[in-house]
């Protein structure tokens, strides 16, 4: 009898760590929509600092994380021009860029350049806040739940996504990413050589589109390595919704992965 429940034990001993090694998070969208802003730059560009601060000082105007959601994409066109390969930027954000730029009905793009849920807006400084506001007073078009868990080094993430409208629902498709806050970088070379940028929600990792059925719904479970270099605390995962024939973002949820 006593072996019995030795061996329980030790079976209980060897769970617990298992179990208490899984993380879950989990987040739903609300009635309203969060303004996605996406904004292009590069560790290369001299007039890129300028609007990564102007989206860090947004909560000293009461522009929270009620309010929007920040993707900071690095592209990698700049790095043979500038003499500086920015070790964030990936071809696929640089297409990403490209793809925006078409949805306006532009052929060029540059750094810095903000779109906010899905519409540029160049002149940032005297009209970012306006659109933020703009875009917040809309009813949501889109319902996302999220769910996320980590295992080990990996994250798994489910994600269910309801779109209203016959528009939408015909035209509407699902991304995700994961972002991170916090990554010190020393610039030596550039137009910022000799900086130190201290980045914020910058993009990790971009996945999609995910298609949406036919009536508007989808459901996706997709896992992602997570990095030994990643800081899980100020790690957070974005999901959007945005119609590709007319542009717009119909809606976005961030889950940050704090314990």
């Amino acid at each position: 009898m006593m072996l019995k429940k030795s061996l329980a034990f030790m079976c209980l001993l060897i769970m617990l760590p298992i179990t208490a090694y899984a993380q879950q998070w989990q987040a739903e969208s609300g009635d309203k929509q969060k303004a996605v802003i996406e904004l292009f730059t590069a560790e290369g560009c001299g007039l890129c600092p300028a609007a990564e601060r102007w989206v860090h000082q947004l909560p000293e105007q009461d522009i929270t994380d009620e309010h929007m959601i920040v993707l900071g994409f690095h592209v990698d066109y700049l790095d043979d021009k500038k003499n500086w390969v920015d070790k964030f930027a990936k071809p696929l954000f640089s297409e990403r860029q490209r793809q925006l730029a078409r949805l306006n009905l532009y052929q060029t793009v540059f750094t810095p350049e903000f779109f906010i849920s899905g519409e540029v807006v160049y002149n940032w400084r005297d009209h970012g806040i306006e659109a933020i506001e703009f875009i917040n007073d809309f009813d949501a078009e889109a319902d996302i739940k999220l769910h996320a868990e980590k295992k080990h080094e990996q994250l798994r993430i489910t994600a269910n996504v309801d779109v209203t409208g016959d528009d939408n629902r015909q035209y509407a498709k699902f991304y995700l990413a994961l972002t991170e806050n916090n990554i010190i970088s020393e610039i030596k070379g550039g137009d910022n050589i000799g900086a130190t940028f201290n980045h914020q929600n910058l993009v990790r990792r971009w996945l999609g589109p995910f298609d949406l059925d036919a009536n508007g719904r989808t459901h996706i479970e997709t896992e992602i390595e997570l990095a030994d270099d990643w800081k899980q605390k100020d790690l957070t995962i974005v999901a959007i919704v945005q119609n590709l024939n007319d542009g717009y973002t119909l809606q976005g949820l961030a889950l940050p992965l704090t314990k």
